[in-house]
């Protein structure tokens, strides 16, 4: 089963860990997402600008901006199952709330319910300027929870 309470980082033991799995995703590798931080529950990851993937002024697409969000919100989901269980993106919504311009933009991954088989998750992506945060979109995803 799936399915825990939240936990501190020393009582993670037998849970998957999304660092242990993104590095490895070639479309994660492509966008250069760099995890900052996890915790059972919790992910934060940062990618950086890339000019190949912006669309004119120099602005990170709504698509990047989803898929960031997808990707920690997601990896948050995962961090709360046992290892040997994985899980795959059902949905996704994203909504822009400002320009996405910035040097990289940082995703606060969350879980909003963990169950058995369906989880669901979500992020709030920052573009960054200067060391200065600003919230540019927010994701809510929900994930299909299987054993691999």
């Amino acid at each position: 089963m799936p399915r825990k309470e939240q936990e501190t980082p020393e009582q993670s033991e037998g849970y998957a860990k999304p660092s242990d799995f993104l590095p490895l995703l070639p479309f994660v590798q492509s966008y250069q997402v760099r995890i900052v931080e996890e915790t059972p529950g919790q992910i934060v990851i940062e990618a950086p600008f890339q000019e190949a993937l912006s669309t004119p002024p120099d602005l990170f697409p709504a698509s990047f901006v989803g898929t960031i969000g997808d990707i920690a919100a997601v990896s948050a989901c995962n961090s709360l199952l046992l290892a040997g269980w994985a899980c795959a993106t059902l949905d996704f919504t994203v909504k822009m709330t400002g320009q996405a311009r910035g040097e990289k933009l940082i995703a606060r991954g969350r879980v909003l319910q963990n169950g058995r088989t369906l989880s669901v998750g979500a992020a709030d992506i920052y573009s960054v300027m200067n060391r200065e945060e600003r919230l540019c979109g927010s994701v809510l995803a929900s994930t299909r929870n299987f054993k691999l």
